[in-house]
């Protein structure tokens, strides 16, 4: 498939619904370092400890601040709040690419609708970028708790005219964009392919961390990483540039996946520092699958009905 199928995208409403994210519970560990859920739990968000006060519920003794400081305290908690969601997806004309299954564009938007309609199924604000080979090279959607700015998304990338805008929109823009519009304590998943450098990104990433939960979705190609030997390939970037590579050279192989491998290695180090979570996706795999085992591993449950 050389482009997202709106009704597909549609569709996956009541495949959304039966996502498995966990019990939770807030803390795991993942490959690139533990951090807190970003998924919700049952009602109930801890707030903090303060000193006892007569007519609170003995219940709620935290036993280990009171035996250190040799006062009764207690653990106070809030009833949580409706949340923000707010899906930042690449649509930049190197995600229309893929020599497996299908382009990292199309799993992209499947990756979008599912954890749209997942968070409009929960009752909570979905909002949406579409940063890249759009009109105006990118459009936010405000985020509601009815499905208008997802399905504006939705239609957007299902879209077959491309070129609407020539010049490729670097991640870094569209997180200055985020930085500005992101209410705090929203969950971010930005879904992406990740291919730009990332020595510029870190700062950004944890400035916006540090106000919102974000979340790294990272969608793949085998040839992303490693292209087989097939003689001369002509690849197109998004402005339309024109590049060789002799795949015939192992040289050249070599050096392609080392880049590859470095830029992973800075996005797993920017993560792990910055205690953000990253979701693998493939485009030769299926993406409830993947997904719902990425999730998974994040440890993050929002199930609270």
């Amino acid at each position: 498939m050389l482009y997202p199928d709106f009704a597909e995208l549609v569709g996956l409403k009541s495949k959304a619904s039966h996502l498995s994210l966990g019990s939770g519970r807030q803390s795991t560990a993942i490959a690139s370092g533990d951090h807190t859920s970003p998924f919700r739990g049952q009602g109930l968000a801890f707030h903090e400890v303060r000193e006892y006060r007569p007519g609170d519920d003995i219940r709620s003794i935290d036993w280990r601040v009171t035996a250190r400081t040799g006062e009764p305290h207690v653990k106070v908690f809030v009833e949580e709040r409706e949340r923000t969601v707010i899906l930042c997806i690449d649509a930049n004309a190197s995600m229309r690419f893929g020599t497996r299954g299908t382009f990292k564009s199309v799993q992209a938007a499947r990756a979008a609708a599912l954890l749209g309609w997942h968070a409009n199924g929960l009752n909570d604000r979905v909002g949406c970028m579409v940063f890249g080979d759009v009109p105006d090279g990118m459009q936010f959607f405000t985020p509601r708790r009815s499905r208008q700015a997802l399905w504006q998304a939705l239609t957007l990338l299902s879209q077959q005219a491309t070129g609407a805008h020539k010049e490729p929109v670097s991640l870094e823009v569209a997180l200055a964009r985020l930085e500005r519009g992101a209410p705090t304590g929203a969950l971010i998943l930005i879904v992406s392919d990740f291919s730009e450098p990332m020595e510029r990104l870190e700062r950004q990433l944890g400035n916006l961390h540090r106000r919102c939960d974000v979340v790294l979705v990272a969608v793949q190609d085998p040839a992303d990483r490693e292209i087989p030997a097939m003689g001369t390939i002509i690849f197109s970037d998004d402005a339309g540039q024109k590049l060789t590579f002799p795949s015939g050279s192992q040289e050249a192989r070599d050096a392609y996946e080392k880049q590859w491998n470095e830029n992973r290695k800075q996005l797993e180090d920017i993560a792990r520092r910055r205690g953000i979570g990253i979701v693998d996706l493939h485009t030769g795999k299926d993406i409830y699958m993947d997904l719902q085992r990425g999730l998974r591993r994040l440890g993050g449950g929002s199930g609270r009905r």
